[in-house]
């Protein structure tokens, strides 16, 4: 390789830059997860929920992502979790609707850091997008859907969602219809604006720790339990959910 090749390839590396996360917190799948106090309820605006996710078990059972608490949820609280490997549910809990956003198949992977965003707009136009770590050669593009479902004026991998999630949301990591199996890092719920613009064909993750925004309820970040860097929630471990060193980078 000519050394004006081997320039342009280091120029290229050196450019990409990762800021070291803190670590991640583990969950075992079967009687872990945390809970929130006051929790967050979405309500009918904008918001985001994002994060750094790693399953190690499967995706053929639903896991959960955030829910509120079961079995006395308050109803119209977002239960988030998997269909299978490629679709996304999303359930305004108390059977007051549904939201799907479905990927190409396999989309969602074992053993992989994954980013995951859930993006409302002001305007309620919704969408979510997932990318896959692969190293710190490159930075992470997070695709959006490819379809969605049950919403209106629907867009390729976007809809227009008018749930009005009106119901607290507050645990991570458990849903009534099971838990999650593996590390979880970078969490942040942010209500009352969009991080991202759900028109956005894609997005990328970010290359650093996350921080605290003006309307951000949540923001796990990976070095203590119970630590809610947001400052807004009372964070209680359910099960002994341990943190770890295991992280994307």
């Amino acid at each position: 390789m000519s050394g004006i090749m081997m320039s342009m390839l280091n120029n290229v590396s050196s450019s990409v830059v990762y800021t070291p996360l803190d670590g991640s917190l583990q969950f075992n799948g079967s009687t872990q997860f945390l809970s929130l106090s006051p929790g967050f309820a979405l309500g009918t605006g904008a918001y985001t929920i994002e994060g750094w996710f790693y399953n190690n078990a499967n995706y053929t059972s639903q896991r959960a992502f955030v829910a509120p608490q079961h079995p006395s949820g308050a109803a119209g609280a977002l239960s988030l979790f998997n269909l299978d490997a490629q679709t996304f549910n999303l359930d305004a809990y108390g059977g007051l609707g549904t939201r799907t956003y479905t990927f190409p198949n396999n989309t969602l992977q074992i053993n992989q850091w994954q980013y995951i965003i859930l993006n409302r707009n002001s305007d309620q136009r919704e969408t979510m997008w997932v990318g896959t770590f692969v190293n710190t050669n490159s930075y992470v593009t997070c695709s959006r859907a490819t379809s969605c479902a049950n919403g209106s004026s629907i867009v390729g991998g976007t809809q227009i969602n008018t749930l009005n999630f009106a119901g607290v949301c507050n645990n991570i990591g458990k849903f009534y219809g099971g838990y999650w199996p593996g590390f979880i890092t970078n969490l942040r719920a942010t209500v009352g604006t969009a991080v991202y613009d759900s028109t956005s064909a894609t997005v990328t993750a970010p290359s650093a720790p996350l921080t605290s925004l003006a309307n951000t309820k949540y923001l796990m970040l990976g070095a203590a339990v119970t630590t809610d860097t947001s400052g807004v929630q009372t964070v209680t471990n359910n099960g002994t959910v341990t943190q770890s060193a295991t992280k994307p980078f």
